[in-house]
């Protein structure tokens, strides 16, 4: 087994200035609007563009000490959920995608903010579907940022393109840490089925969004040091990989070809000078088993690098 790095300081995570965002987010609504036609208003990204107003409302009445504490949090919320729309935006504006709409429509439903959509239904389930497409889009756009051909109508939830050999990933979130077992050995099941008997130049990838673990409550960090913001949500994935190393041994099969854990947290950095700007963290590492053929590890090794250190 090795643990590799994906990310590292001063990539993992990106920091720009608010009213750059909103414009961002602004012009990704209308694309999902003009571009896909989903009116989005009555969606959750209609929530989040009202959210995003919080601190820049002329003319509201003066909040609460309470409103401020609870606006803030929502506010902080819709903007990490705001960045993540903008990079599918960045991503997918610009070519047609076959199966992109289905998938985009799904990623629009759901509840406004993550704290509230993972918590259990009736049925006693976490049920968060729109989050789950919105992942594999995600994951979707890592390989395409990285240069490489992405399909978006095959069963399995995204399947790469990588010269000769096709890369079949499975996408996973995780919302409790005594589901991660039984998740990636569903994943790597499912893997096994897409990759059928005939193995030649197949490869399987487990994607795995711990954020719901390690960030239960969507806390936001309030920091003026973003170099240290950006090594501890580094050092959190990579913790939590090596912690769970004999878990992903124990259940991923012989067609994995590696486990991406993947975290996404957000800050707000004061500053005395000048405006306050936003962070939003998406820091990741790759499990590999170290019995994997060599063309496997080659193939792992060869994309790890191109699907790293994106920003929005």
């Amino acid at each position: 087994m090795s643990i590799s790095m994906l990310e590292i300081s001063k990539t993992a995570m990106y920091e720009g200035e608010f009213k750059d965002r909103r414009i961002e987010f602004s012009e990704s609504c209308k694309w999902l609007s003009e571009e896909l036609g989903f009116p989005y208003k009555s969606t959750r990204m209609g929530d989040y563009e009202r959210l995003l107003k919080t601190f820049v409302n002329p003319g509201a009445k003066v909040p609460t000490e309470q409103d401020l504490i609870d606006d803030f949090y929502h506010f902080m919320q819709a903007a990490t959920e705001a960045c993540q729309i903008i990079r599918l935006w960045n991503t997918f504006k610009d070519g047609k995608h076959d199966g992109l709409k289905d998938r985009i429509k799904h990623v629009m439903s759901g509840k406004s903010l993550r704290a509230e959509a993972i918590k259990k239904n009736a049925k006693g389930e976490n049920d968060d579907p729109a989050r789950d497409f919105a992942f594999e889009l995600n994951i979707a756009s890592r390989f395409l940022k990285g240069g490489y051909e992405v399909d978006l109508t095959d069963d399995c939830d995204v399947v790469v393109n990588i010269g000769k050999d096709k890369l079949y990933v499975e996408c996973k979130r995780i919302k409790s840490i005594k589901k991660l077992a039984s998740r990636i050995k569903k994943a790597s099941s499912q893997i096994d089925t897409r990759i059928g008997a005939n193995r030649k130049n197949k490869y399987g990838l487990i994607a795995l969004d711990v954020t719901d673990v390690l960030l239960p409550e969507g806390t936001v960090a309030a920091t003026s040091n973003v170099h240290l913001y950006d090594m501890e949500i580094q050092r959190a994935i990579t913790d939590f990989a090596k912690e769970q190393e004999h878990v992903s041994t124990k259940n991923a099969g012989r067609n994995v070809a590696g486990i991406l854990f993947e975290y996404n947290s957000s800050a707000f950095f004061p500053h005395e000078e000048k405006e306050p700007s936003l962070g939003f963290g998406r820091s990741a590492c790759m499990y590999r088993h170290a019995s994997q053929n060599k063309k496997s590890l080659a193939l792992v090794s060869g994309f790890t690098g191109k699907i790293a250190n994106q920003n929005l």
